[in-house]
């Protein structure tokens, strides 16, 4: 049994486990969370979709906080989850770790704009933007 938990600090949570047999078929899954109505509901629509193989589960084409969250942990499970970005801070001057920018993404901070707002990340000198950029891409998978 794979699982991978994933929690926003002091909101959502996300709990996803699959028994998966050695052809790579899915036996048995669990994905259950805490949050809002509006996430519990997306993790409801989302549990049809536990069937076959992993690598064929298709992935949330939304960008609420519980599809970037299922995605991710997908994604996670099939070894496919490579982020641009891997340091533990995204912003020196501000001293902004990755976290907390990845976080605010999955709350809601779909713009580089939102991102620095909501973070204070790339509002200094300006030289992380291109990789708080490329990490909101990536998040949103879009241009990836």
């Amino acid at each position: 049994m794979a699982s991978i938990a994933l929690k926003i600090p002091g909101r959502e949570q996300l709990d996803f486990s699959v028994e998966i047999d050695a052809s790579g078929v899915i036996q048995k899954a669990r994905l259950t969370g805490v949050g809002n109505q509006a996430f519990l509901a997306d993790l409801k629509n989302y549990r049809k979709n536990l069937k076959g193989k992993l690598q064929e589960l298709p992935l949330p084409n939304g960008n609420s906080p519980a599809e970037l969250m299922i995605t991710e942990a997908i994604l996670k499970l099939r070894g496919e989850w490579t982020p641009p970005y891997l340091e533990e801070e995204i912003c020196h001057c501000r001293n902004v770790p990755l976290a907390v920018v990845d976080a605010a993404i999955v709350a809601g901070a779909h713009t580089p704009a939102k991102v620095s707002a909501w973070t204070s990340a790339s509002t200094q000198c300006g030289t992380c933007r291109p990789d708080v950029e490329a990490y909101l891409r990536f998040r949103l998978r879009s241009g990836n």
